[in-house]
C-alpha cells in the first residue's frame, strides 16, 4: 500500500535554531546544569512566564505564578510537586487544554496565545499526542483500528516507516487484531501510546500514564517512553507524583505552590540507559531548559532548590 507525502512538520525548521546556554541567574535561583557546547536541539515546548488565576477576591487562588520553562526536542521530562501544587494546571496549559491567565505557550515556535478556538483544536490533533491514566479505546474497534481512529478522523495516513517505527518499539505487532478486552492492562496503555504517537507530534503530553498499572507494566512503558525519546527523537513531558516514573526521565521539574522551585538532571543506570539517538540537550534561558542526556554511574539526581522559591533564572 502506497502512502502519499506528509506535509512539512508544524514549526519545524529544517536548520533547528540552538537552544541558548542558561546564563547566569539572581542568586539562589534555581537553574538547569550546565551542558556542554553540542549542538542542541531546538525548543519544542516553552512557557514565558505562565500565570493562572481562579476566582475573585477573598476566592481567589494562583494555580500557577510566572513558571516558566524550555524543552528541548527529544527530551523525556517530568513534572512533579505535591497536591494542589499547579502541576495539572502547568500541563493543561502547555497542551493547550486550558488557558493561563497571562503569559505564552510556544510549541515549535507557533504562540498558542494567540489562537482561537479552532487553530487550537488543529494544533491538538494534529501536532500534539496525550497519554492519560485512563486508555479510553474503543471496545468495538481493534488495537490497530484504535491506534489509526485519530488519522482516519482527520483524513490521513500515518508515515509507514514511523508507524512501523512505533509499533516495533512498542513491542505491539502481535496484537493489533485483538479487541481492548482481550489485551492485559499494560498492553492496552501500550496502545494509547501508540495512538498518541502514530501521527508523529512535536510533543506527548502524558498525566499519570502508569497510574493503573501494575508496578512491572509501569516499568515497561516507561523504559519504552525513554527510548521513543532516545532513539526516535520524540519529546515526552509528564506528570507524576511517582518518584521511580520521573527517574526514567533525563529531567524533573519541581512545582510548589504554583512556582518552579526546582530543577534536576537524571543519571540513570549506564546498564538501563536506552542508548541515545544523537539529540543533545543544552540548558536554556529558563530555570526549566533542558540539560544534555547524561548517563554514567547511576547517583543521586543533581539538584538544585531554592530555599524562597523563585521561577525565573533570566
Amino acid at each position: 500500500m502506497t502512502h502519499p507525502p506528509q506535509p512539512p512538520v508544524f514549526g519545524r525548521p529544517v536548520h533547528p535554531a540552538p537552544v541558548p546556554q542558561a546564563v547566569p541567574g539572581a542568586p539562589g535561583a534555581p537553574t538547569a546544569p550546565a551542558s556542554p557546547a553540542t549542538t542542541a536541539p531546538m525548543r519544542v515546548v516553552e512557557a514565558r512566564g505562565l500565570t493562572k488565576v481562579h476566582g475573585e477576591g477573598d476566592a481567589r487562588v494562583v494555580a500557577l505564578d510566572s513558571a516558566s520553562l524550555v524543552v528541548g526536542r527529544g527530551e523525556f521530562v517530568a513534572i512533579m510537586g505535591p497536591s494542589g501544587s499547579g502541576k495539572s494546571t502547568l500541563l493543561h496549559c502547555l497542551a493547550g487544554l486550558d488557558s493561563p491567565t497571562s503569559g505564552s505557550v510556544l510549541i515549535a515556535g507557533q504562540d498558542l496565545s494567540g489562537m482561537k478556538d479552532k487553530q487550537l483544536t488543529a494544533v491538538r490533533r494534529d501536532h500534539l499526542g496525550f497519554i492519560f491514566q485512563s486508555f479510553n479505546l474503543l471496545p468495538t474497534l481493534s488495537a490497530e483500528e484504535n491506534i489509526l481512529l485519530p488519522q482516519r478522523l482527520a483524513h490521513r495516513k500515518p508515515q509507514r516507516d514511523w508507524y512501523d517505527a512505533v509499533i516495533s518499539t512498542l513491542g505491539i505487532g502481535d496484537r493489533l487484531s485483538h479487541l481492548p478486552h482481550e489485551l492485559s492492562g499494560g498492553q492496552q496503555q501500550r496502545v494509547a501510546v501508540a495512538r498518541a504517537l502514530v501521527g508523529r507530534p512535536e510533543v506527548v503530553f502524558a498525566d499519570e500514564p502508569t497510574g493503573a498499572l501494575d508496578t512491572a507494566s509501569a516499568a515497561s512503558l516507561l523504559e519504552t517512553l525513554a527510548g521513543m525519546c532516545d532513539y526516535l527523537g520524540q519529546t515526552v513531558v509528564m506528570v507524576t507524583h511517582d518518584e521511580q516514573a520521573a527517574a526514567t526521565t533525563h529531567r524533573i521539574i519541581r512545582l510548589r505552590d504554583g512556582r518552579i522551585t526546582g530543577v534536576e538532571a537524571v543519571r540513570r543506570p549506564t546498564g538501563t540507559r536506552v542508548a541515545g539517538s544523537g539529540a543533545r540537550h543544552a540548558a536554556g534561558t529558563s530555570p526549566a531548559a533542558g540539560p544534555a542526556h547524561a548517563s554514567g554511574p547511576a547517583t543521586r539526581p543533581a539538584t538544585t532548590t531554592d530555599p524562597a522559591p523563585r521561577t525565573e533564572a533570566r
